[in-house]
């Protein structure tokens, strides 16, 4: 009796889930200032040298538009 009442419960939990939508505003405001603030410091990425990324914060740019 007891296996069958857990197996009931998972069920019906696992059926009930509810859909938590994230709030992703507060999080993409927060990495934009990090952005912004950060003194950066790129190293490359690949082989190439024509990926860069800011070891800091981890922004990314491409070698060409960091020139600019």
């Amino acid at each position: 009796m007891y296996i069958i009442e857990k197996l009931i419960k998972t069920y019906l939990k696992l059926t009930k889930k509810e859909n938590i939508i994230p709030i992703a505003a507060d999080e993409e405001t927060v990495e934009l200032e990090d952005i912004l603030t950060c003194n950066h410091n790129f190293m490359p990425i690949d082989s190439t040298g024509e990926i860069l990324a800011c070891s800091k914060c981890g922004y990314i740019v491409s070698k060409k538009r960091l020139e600019k």
